[in-house]
């Protein structure tokens, strides 16, 4: 059957077909209502999500807690509880050991707020959530460096901070864990008796992480004597020779 009818030329609509159209259309428009309805029905008032939230963590049930708090947050944002919650998220994917999820969630409340009095904290927490994902030495170190990145940060910001201090004791393990790493791939060069970039790398140890409480400064000292050595430089052997054991001559390096 022909869905349109001819006046003066020009084809237009029957009333059959326009019939058909706003029954198709009252059909879809009340699904639509009928969706809407659901989901509304669905969404629990604000304070149940986040008591729900609160016993699941005291509980360990850390995935549903997370499940609570999100719907808490994209439900509820100017809830009173929200900003809580924004923090407690970091928190529960700490506990759970997703640490590419807790560091994410803290940076995500440092950036909504700011001003916030618990900065410091997230600020705190997002580092070592890098710092949990550090890799063996001999690989990538970049979360560390990350790591490194947020508490050097965290100190210039809040130098008076509690998290500032424990920051510190963070840095120096990183430290430790960083100079580790270059110093065992100037090892692999010297290994290999290449030994322009081993010197290179244990120079860069020296440079980068040569204080005193970093254990692998002596081995390094020897390393690059032995390494000018190998080259017949005598006076750059001498030197950090004599470098090793005036600064270091309790090492057993020293005594070599």
């Amino acid at each position: 059957m022909t869905n349109y009818i001819e006046i003066n030329g020009k084809k237009k609509f029957s009333f059959l077909t326009a019939v058909i159209f706003a029954a198709v259309l009252a059909i879809f428009s009340a699904a639509l209502s009928g969706c809407g309805k659901n989901v509304k029905k669905n969404i629990l008032p604000p304070d149940v999500y986040y008591q729900k939230a609160l016993s699941d963590s005291q509980n360990h049930n850390y995935g549903t807690a997370a499940k609570n708090f999100k719907s808490l947050i994209e439900n509820y944002p100017t809830y009173r509880n929200t900003r809580k919650a924004e923090l407690k998220l970091g928190d529960i994917y700490y506990l759970e050991g997703k640490y590419i999820e807790s560091q994410g969630a803290y940076l995500d409340f440092i950036h909504l707020h700011p001003r916030s009095k618990y900065v410091p904290f997230a600020m705190f927490y997002e580092a070592v959530s890098f710092y949990k994902r550090r890799e063996a030495v001999g690989r990538s170190q970049r979360p560390l460096k990350r790591a490194k990145t947020v508490f050097e940060k965290l100190i210039s910001k809040y130098p008076y901070s509690k998290y500032a201090k424990r920051a510190f004791k963070y840095i120096r393990l990183i430290d430790i864990r960083l100079s580790e790493n270059t110093f065992f791939t100037g090892l692999y060069y010297y290994n290999a008796s290449i030994w322009k970039p081993a010197i290179y790398m244990f120079k860069t140890v020296l440079k980068q992480y040569g204080g005193d409480n970093v254990p692998i400064i002596p081995k390094t000292l020897y390393y690059l004597a032995a390494c000018y050595k190998n080259t017949g430089n005598k006076k750059m052997e001498a030197r950090y020779m004599n470098m090793l054991k005036s600064k270091y001559p309790q090492s057993k390096d020293a005594g070599k």
